[in-house]
Formats: C-alpha cells, sequence, structure tokens
C-alpha cells in the first residue's frame, strides 16, 4: 500500500482522522509515559544547572536593557516552532531592529519553517535546527544527535551574541544558554528555572501548563512582550507581522500560474484546505468542495488549491466531489513562492494555518 492510499484509509468522509486502534493507543500511552519519565528527569537536571547559573550572577550588575543603557552588536531570536508561529515571532525581529538599530540579528528557527524569512531585511543570518530529533528517549544514545548540536553550540558561540530572545520552550531556553549570550530574555515558565537572566514572569496560557487559563490576548501580544522586556517601544502597527519576497520568486510564480492554466482577468481566490497541527482546525471536506464550485461557478473566480505533498489525500477528496476545475499547486510551491503568491491573491480561504498566518503578514485579504 502506498503513502497516498495509507492516508485515504486513516481518515473519513470529512477529512477526519478514524479513532485509533486499541493496538494504536496502547503504542500511544507507552510511548507518552516515556516521554513523560524523560522529560521530568530532564528538567530536574537541567534545574539543578539553572540553580548554578543563577549563583554565578550574584553579585554581577546587569544594565538596564534601553537603548541608553545597552549597545548590543549582535541579537539572537529563538523560535523553533511551525510556520505559523515564527511568522508572528518576526513581529520582535522588526520591533528590536528599530530599536538596536546598529545591531546584526540572526534567527534560529526549525527546517521546515526557516525559509519563511529568507528575505526579510531585518535579518543578517537564519540558523536553523530541529530540536524535534530528541523526541524518543533512543536519540539520547545515538552520536549523530550530539555532534549536530555540539556543531550548533560552536556556531553559535562563534557569533558572540549580547542578547538572545527566548520566544517560546524549553528547547529555546537551552538554546539561548548554549549560544553563550551575555543576556537572555524569555518567559521563566516556558524554559528552566535560572536559565534567562531577564526572566519575565507568564508565558502562553496552556503551553506551560496544560492547566491554565485562556486569556484574550494575541500570542503576537506574548512574543512582543519579550522585545519590550528587551528593550523596545511598542507601536500598535508592530502588531502586524510582514513577510518578504524578491522579485525573482514573484516572476516565478507569475510562470508557474501561467503554466497551470490561470486566467489573469479573473478574480484570484487562495483555498488552503488543510491544517496539520489539529484536525480541529479543519473544515469539512464536503464543505470545501461545495464552496471552491461556487466561487468558480457562480462568483467566476480563479481558485489555487495550496498545501505540502502530505495533504494531497485531503485535497484529492476535495476536488473528487468538485464539478469545477481549480489550479491545484499543493507540493509544488516553496515557502517563498507561497508567500508571493498570497501577495497576488484577491482573497484567501483558509482554516487556523501556517498559510493563515503568512496571508496576513502578506497583505492578503483572509
Amino acid at each position: 500500500m502506498s503513502y497516498k492510499e495509507e492516508q485515504l484509509n486513516n481518515i473519513d468522509n470529512y477529512g477526519y482522522s478514524l479513532p485509533p486502534t486499541p493496538r494504536a493507543k496502547l503504542r500511544k500511552r507507552v510511548v507518552h509515559t516515556g516521554r513523560s519519565i524523560v522529560g521530568k528527569i530532564t528538567y530536574l537536571l537541567l534545574s539543578i544547572i539553572g540553580v548554578f547559573l543563577w549563583l554565578r550572577r550574584l553579585g554581577k550588575r546587569y544594565p538596564p536593557l534601553t537603548p541608553a543603557t545597552f549597545h548590543p552588536r549582535r541579537i539572537l531570536v529563538i523560535r523553533l516552532d511551525l510556520i505559523g508561529d515564527l511568522v508572528l515571532s518576526l513581529t520582535v525581529v522588526r520591533a528590536l531592529k528599530r530599536t538596536y538599530p546598529e545591531a546584526e540579528i540572526d534567527l534560529l528557527a526549525l527546517p521546515a519553517s526557516a525559509k519563511v524569512a529568507s528575505y526579510d531585511p531585518n535579518l543578517s543570518e537564519i540558523i536553523t535546527y530541529d530540536p524535534n530529533i530528541w523526541r524518543r528517549p533512543k536519540a539520547l544514545f545515538q552520536l549523530k544527535n550530539w555532534r549536530e548540536v555540539s556543531a550548533l553550540r560552536q556556531k553559535l558561540r562563534a557569533r558572540h551574541y549580547d542578547l538572545a530572545v527566548s520566544v517560546y520552550a524549553n528547547w529555546a531556553a537551552i538554546l539561548a544558554v548554549l549560544s553563550g549570550a551575555r543576556r537572555r530574555v524569555g518567559y521563566g515558565p516556558e524554559g528552566y528555572p535560572g536559565f534567562m537572566t531577564d526572566s519575565v514572569p507568564g508565558g502562553i496560557p496552556g503551553r506551560w501548563r496544560h492547566w491554565a487559563p485562556l486569556d484574550n490576548k494575541h500570542e503576537v501580544d506574548y512574543c512582543l512582550a519579550l522585545a519590550q522586556a528587551a528593550g523596545a517601544t511598542l507601536t500598535p502597527a508592530d502588531r502586524i507581522p510582514h513577510l518578504y519576497v524578491d522579485e525573482k520568486t514573484r516572476e516565478e510564480v507569475d510562470q508557474l500560474l501561467l503554466r497551470a492554466g490561470l486566467q489573469p482577468h479573473k478574480p484570484l481566490i487562495v483555498c488552503h484546505i488543510n491544517s496539520n497541527n489539529g484536525q480541529s482546525k479543519r473544515w469539512p471536506i464536503p464543505y470545501w468542495a461545495t464552496l471552491i464550485d461556487r466561487l468558480i461557478h457562480q462568483e467566476g473566480a480563479q481558485v489555487v488549491l495550496t498545501g505540502a505533498p502530505g495533504d494531497m489525500p485531503q485535497i484529492d477528496q476535495v476536488t473528487s466531489r468538485m464539478h469545477e476545475r481549480a489550479i491545484n499547486l499543493a507540493g509544488k510551491t516553496s515557502l517563498t513562492q507561497l508567500a508571493a503568491l498570497l501577495q497576488r491573491a484577491d482573497l484567501l480561504i483558509s482554516g487556523d494555518s501556517g498559510p493563515l498566518h503568512m496571508g496576513v503578514a502578506c497583505g492578503t485579504p483572509i
């Protein structure tokens, strides 16, 4: 059975995953228990390291993080997360660049997400690392993983950062310490005790404590609070992220659309059907098919479907129910080409997904 056939067999007619088998449930429970035990041991050991880091700082004087008293040459912003989360975190980069215009700002991100920021003029360098290689306990015994993190540490240390901003999660806190940055800003509860020199209380509810009640703040506000703690003065415009695309990428997308049969005189609507981070964010497949047919037949629109290669099972289920023809570019665009497509689109229709946040950052009507 091919991967595509296996995926189709695991979803119902509405595009939602079928209930797991008893064997799959047992395996999930065993894996979860193993990870939980390793996580608790790791937290304890790193908390001990955090105590030593805190003791080393006793008696040292740190100037306030303001442009008047702090003059960083290099800043590291760390966000090891999905595409949409990284897009929201770029607001931190822009606010810090405005605050410290002479500083070089680097971004440390997941390889799968980093390219979305390829043309950001506020960044000097983009460094990639995937901490998900450590998700299984056996990863601790694989020398290749230790060599990777050692090489990353050497690369970060060579940059001599004056400030590291840990935007989210415990891995960002670890890498902030490994970077050797003299000042480290981040939400204390999201990392480990003592890891931040400038710890910000709180964090995103429900992320660092599953029982924490949610509030009405947007995630971008949590990101910007870290920029503010690092010395930035915020404005309302800082809440809107921005993505940048070069002219060559725009031309590539134009050619891609023309080869796919785009009719330039028609409104261009991009539909992103899938959402990989939780199936509750997906709209039912039959609804998508009905909507897209109406957009094409009744509104005279040209609809473009986007997604990754892994989204094809859901997209195929949508197109098999349709009577009209849409342009399917799923798996055919890079992240920067997707941004160029969104900049050109007259409308984006999507659930809660990375492309949704990209569309906002591209100024696309949602």
